[in-house]
């Protein structure tokens, strides 16, 4: 991912004397430490709704998605991701590795901050980033203890979820998945 061209400077504009800090498309950003927004989040994992978690992820992508113009699909996947992973180092959500599993795409995020244990809130933005970069629906479906989310039709999100929870690893996944039992 390293032939990602993102430029961070002057990316967030602060206005002190409004005491405002807006993105460079000029939207609104508000700061916040883990510490207020860890149990934000955990509130919405408990009571199963991630829509904003999602929303700002489909932020985020469509931050990627003016920074690359909005045809993505003329740029390589190494350019795309590597912007992803800029942007959310640069909001503070750790750092983006990705991983190729045969057919399959697997996200690892580093220096993840402590949100809630099970992780589905950086899923949901993960998928919202993707979603809106992909211009289809995806789910990113945490499969390891190690903050690894695999990349999959929402439409077995859940299944996924469950081979996870069962006790399968990101490899007996993958080739349920590649399995016709699994499609």
């Amino acid at each position: 991912m390293s032939e990602s061209q993102f430029d961070p400077n002057l990316f967030f504009q602060f206005d002190l004397e409004r005491g405002e800090v807006r993105a460079r498309d000029g939207s609104r950003v508000l700061l916040l430490s883990q510490d207020v927004l860890g149990p934000l989040i955990g509130t919405a994992v408990r009571s199963g709704d991630l829509t904003a978690v999602r929303e700002l992820g489909n932020q985020l992508g469509s931050y990627v998605k003016g920074h690359l113009g909005e045809s993505v699909e003329d740029k390589s996947p190494a350019i795309v991701l590597g912007n992803v992973a800029d942007v959310l180092a640069l909001y503070g959500w750790g750092r983006l590795r990705v991983e190729q599993w045969g057919n399959a795409l697997v996200l690892q995020v580093e220096k993840l901050p402590p949100l809630d244990q099970e992780n589905l809130a950086v899923a949901a933005l993960l998928g919202g980033a993707l979603s809106t970069l992909c211009s289809r629906e995806v789910a990113c479906v945490p499969v390891g203890s190690d903050n690894r989310y695999l990349v999959v039709d929402p439409n077995i999100a859940e299944r996924v979820w469950a081979w996870f929870k069962g006790g399968n690893d990101i490899a007996s996944i993958v080739s349920k998945l590649v399995a016709p039992e699994g499609s």
